[in-house]
């Protein structure tokens, strides 16, 4: 299985899923949430990933990727930071939902 194709089932997947549960529920002012958080975990852990990269610490083969890097992480390690931080953030306004019913 390739990072991609793990995002798209594992993460875009339940993205989706929210994203139909609560199409009726998303305001303005909770996508300007999700975009600063994930603006947050994509600026917090953009170093990171590279100098673990860079010191072995962590690989990526390259039959498992795109081979499209920004520094040397792998734009598929992007998309997760992005994708684990929306999808975290829509599962909890589900959850917030389902409190005030």
């Amino acid at each position: 299985m390739t990072y991609l194709q793990f995002l798209m089932a594992f993460v875009a997947a339940p993205i989706l899923l929210l994203l139909v549960v609560l199409r009726h529920e998303l305001r303005w002012i909770s996508w300007a949430t999700l975009s600063g958080l994930c603006l947050v975990a994509l600026v917090y852990t953009t170093p990171w990933d590279n100098l673990l990269i860079l010191n072995g610490v962590w690989t990526y083969p390259p039959a498992r990727v795109l081979n499209i890097t920004f520094g040397v992480v792998p734009i598929e390690e992007y998309s997760f930071f992005v994708l684990q931080t929306l999808l975290v953030g829509l599962f909890t306004l589900a959850l917030l939902r389902r409190e005030r019913a």
